[in-house]
This record gives C-alpha cells, structure tokens and sequence, in this order.
C-alpha cells in the first residue's frame, strides 16, 4: 500500500497569530483545557503538536509570564509582543562555510574584468560557483553592464556643463532650492540613424516540441540592408489653439532614393521597386531641412518663433549661421530668427533625446513588425513612428533633463548613471512634473554664469 505525505502547510504570520488567538478563546478558568490543541489544529489543518509549539513558544516571549500560572485571556492578548510571530526565513538552514561579508569585500578587491561571468569569478575568489550563484540570487551580487560612452577631454566637458546651465529657467535662478530646467516646448532634436532589416542574434521563444526557426542568412554581417533615416523630435504638449494634444513628432524621413531593377533576379522581376542609398552630404542635408523638416514643423509646431533646432556637430550638418539656412525661414515664416540652428557640444550623445532613449526604442518595436525588404522597412518604420506614444516621448524628455542633472553634478563628464524616477507610476497618479528641479550642484556657480 502506497501512503502520500501530507502537504506541509506553510506558517505565516496571519496562520500564527490565528492559531494563538484560537488557543486563547479557548482558555477557561484561568487554564487551557485538554484537548485544545487537537480541537485548534482540525480546524487549522495544521498538527496538534506544532499548535502546542506555536502556543509555548509565545507564552515565553511574554514580559512577565511565568510557566504554571494562571492564564488570562486579556492580559495575554495585551501582553504579547508584535515580534512574536515574525517569520525569518533567512535565519533558517545551516550556517554557510563561506563569511558573506569577507566574500564580498574580497569579491571588491577583484579587478571587474575578472568577474564578468559567475564561473570567473568563482575562480577569482577560489569558492565553488553554486556560492557565488546563491550571493546572487540573494540580492548580495547584482549584475551591471557596462556600456562605451565617448571620451572627453576638458574642452568637452566644459562646453557640457554650460550646456546645460544655459536649460535653466532664467525666473527660477535667485531661489536655488526652487530652480528648475525649462520646459523645452521650443526645442526641435534632429539626428540620423542606421535601421537595419534584421540584427544577429535574435531570440524568439518557440514550443518544447517546436523546431527552431530557419536561420537568417546574409552574404556578410556588413552586407544587411539598412536605411538610414533623419528624425526629428520636439516635446509633446497640449496645443491650446487647436485644442488638441501635440505628440511631439515632426517627422522621419528616409535618406535615398526609389529606384527601378533592369534586370531580372532569383528575388525580383524587371521594373519591381528598390530602395537606394545615398550617402549623407551638406546639400542633401540642407535639401531634406528645406523640403521636409522646415515644412513639417511650420505645419506641427504649436509655435511659430524662438523655435530651436538642435543637431549635432557631424560634417555634413549646416553651420549655425548658415544664410540659406536663414533665407528659407524667412520665406516660410516671416523671420529669420524663428527657427534657429544649434549644434549641440561635442561627444554629447546623450545630450539628444534621439540618441538618449528614442531610436532604441523605435528600432526595438519595428523588429517586431518583420521586414521583408528596404520598402517594407521603411513602411514600417514610418508606420512604428507616427504610433509612436506621446506619453513614452515626453517621458524620454524628463530622462533628458535628469541626464543634464548629472551632467552638472559631474562637472561636464559622461560617467554617470542615470536615476530611476518612476515616472510611470507618477504619470498614473498625475504627479509628473512638468520640468525636474536643478540639482544643488548648480548652486556653487556664479549667478552670472547661470543667467548667461
């Protein structure tokens, strides 16, 4: 006869202090009679020695109890500590062979390119890898990536710190524990970027009794098909004269050109579309700013002056004083100085909410769509920004201005780690700010530096 263990039931707090108030219920004539403990455990489901257990073990946790003494259900109920039913689970098993603490000042001494996986490290230290596996798991070792960020030199550091100064609301400057960056509404970044039809290394999860899919196969690596696209990106906001909310999306455009194939193929017949590349120089810069960018935002923008177009320092970008650049406003708005180009410092990608959070976000959401060709992925880049939501946007806007935080804090340099605000849980409860406040680091620089 095969017998099945009962199912050890688990001693919460809430179990704990239900089995002791249904012993003291149970007390009558200043004891507890005989058979309690059976009676307790049936209706618990638990046995009636750990009851008993349970009821001894707290009576001795009570100041002034003394064993053999008549009980009183008032007294014991006002009497018994909040700590008496604490579970500790990390106080149970056997004690470990290895000092946790000398572990992890001796895993501080280990130079990180020693401990980039578990089994390294392990052999770092000289322990077994089950040691190290555990010290993870209990939150004691955590893994950090560490990402390649651009050199600098004092130069560029300089001119990251006076760009992010220069954010700084101007009213907010004479009270430093209520300054605050401005709110960016007039600001426009523009930057390029390579989105490639797939990328090595894609995972997929698949079935136990699944075949894996078909591998992708490519020529070369360096031979995927790719579009490079020109973004353009200002922050969202309610537009009070359309009354309607602005998503902060100008536009992305395409950078080549819709060609025609002669010959026939294994992939194509004569006359079927393909996409081209064009390498990026100043006039076809200029032509998208002229033909597309100005356009788009003359027509979006829910302002029409003091509009600043940021971009970054790459050579085929136009100067900030370029003359054409300012005759085309002038024609579309009226006034040379309504749209005004900067160039922001630098090594600064993180500066640019396009570099910052934007483009990988894109790229990770129109994987998901599956391109075929360069038609298709432009289709579906195209398609993926304009569902873009305005809400994640304009949260990428406030992790720009906590970057520009550090910035400050760091006196211009990149190495730094960006804060978790929770600004999702705070956009639930309608407590997301409009701009961060400055950091108290601003404060030990001359108000002259600030208000210029």
């Amino acid at each position: 006869m095969v017998t099945t263990r009962k199912k050890r039931v688990a001693m919460t707090e809430k179990l704990k202090k239900d089995v002791f108030m249904a012993c003291v219920v149970r007390v009558s004539r200043e004891i507890l009679p005989y058979g309690s403990f059976k009676a307790v455990g049936e209706t618990h489901k638990i046995h009636p020695r750990t009851v008993a257990n349970l009821w001894y073990s707290t009576l001795k946790q009570i100041p002034g109890y003394q064993p053999n003494t008549p009980l009183d259900p008032v007294s014991l109920l006002a009497n018994v500590p909040e700590t008496a039913f604490t579970t500790k689970f990390e106080n149970s098993g056997r004690n470990p062979k290895h000092d946790r603490d000398m572990l992890l000042q001796e895993i501080k001494n280990i130079d990180p390119t020693a401990r980039r996986t578990i089994r390294s490290l392990a052999g770092a230290v000289g322990i077994p890898v089950m040691t190290i596996w555990r010290m993870k798991q209990s939150k004691k070792l955590k893994v950090h990536t560490m990402a390649l960020k651009p050199k600098l030199n004092d130069d560029h550091r300089l001119n990251r710190l006076f760009h992010c100064i220069a954010k700084i609301d101007k009213n907010t400057i004479n009270s430093v524990a209520e300054m605050t960056f401005k709110s960016m509404y007039n600001e426009i970044h523009i930057d390029e970027k390579w989105f490639f039809l797939v990328r090595d290394g894609l995972r997929c999860i698949v079935t136990q009794d699944e075949p894996p899919p078909k591998a992708i196969s490519v020529s070369h690596k360096s031979h995927i098909t790719k579009v490079m696209f020109l973004s353009a990106l200002a922050r969202p906001r309610f537009n009070h004269t359309t009354r309607q909310e602005f998503d902060g999306l100008i536009g992305i455009y395409p950078v080549g050109e819709i060609d025609m194939y002669v010959r026939a193929s294994h992939g194509h017949q004569p006359g079927d579309l393909k996409w081209c590349n064009v390498n990026m120089d100043r006039d076809l810069y200029r032509d998208m700013l002229f033909n597309f960018v100005l356009p788009d935002v003359k027509k979006k923008m829910p302002i029409d002056n003091n509009i600043i177009l940021q971009q970054d320092g790459a050579k085929a970008h136009l100067p900030d004083d370029d003359p054409l650049f300012a005759a085309k406003v002038t024609e579309l708005f009226g006034d040379p100085t309504a749209v005004k180009l900067y160039t922001q410092p630098a090594q600064s990608l993180d500066l640019n909410v396009n570099d910052l959070g934007f483009f990988n976000s894109l790229q990770s959401r129109y994987y998901q769509t599956a391109p075929k060709d360069a038609l298709e992925l432009i289709e579906m880049v195209e398609e993926t920004y304009k569902n873009y939501p305005a809400k994640k946007l304009n949260r990428i806007w406030l992790t720009l201005q906590s970057v520009m935080n550090q910035v400050i804090n760091q006196r211009g340099d990149n190495d730094y780690t960006i804060p978790h605000m929770k600004k999702k849980v705070l956009e639930r409860q309608n407590q997301l700010p409009l701009s961060l406040d400055v950091t108290a680091e601003a404060s030990t620089y001359p108000l002259d530096i600030l208000v210029d």
